[in-house]
């Protein structure tokens, strides 16, 4: 059985999640580009920025995923659980975890 609810809830957040990503990536684009300045090693800092949007960009890229899985009868329960994983790693993104937990739950049945 398809989990729509928990597909949903997994779009909004790799929604949400591809926004702050962008962010991030804009940011170090200004810090690279010297329109953001500061004392310190702000090179390293735009570096640093630019590695953890792009971390989070691939998270999102993963959320999706997972909603496309959780579509499908077949794969419901692979999706919850990449999704369940994903919702961890992200610092305990909600959506995802709910989203996970009804996939998994909806695939079981």
């Amino acid at each position: 059985m398809e989990s729509k609810t928990g597909s949903i809830l997994l779009m909004i957040s790799g929604i949400l999640t591809l926004l702050v990503s962008l962010g991030l990536i804009v940011l170090s684009i200004l810090v690279f580009a010297g329109v953001l300045e500061g004392e310190g090693n702000v090179a390293l800092g735009g570096a640093f920025l630019l590695v953890i949007g792009i971390v989070i960009l691939i998270f999102s890229l993963l959320k999706f995923w997972a909603s496309g899985l959780m579509k499908d009868p077949v794969t419901t329960s692979k999706g919850g659980v990449v999704a369940l994983i994903v919702g961890i790693l992200n610092g305990g993104d909600l959506l995802s975890i709910i989203g996970g937990v009804l996939g998994i739950v909806q695939g079981g049945k």
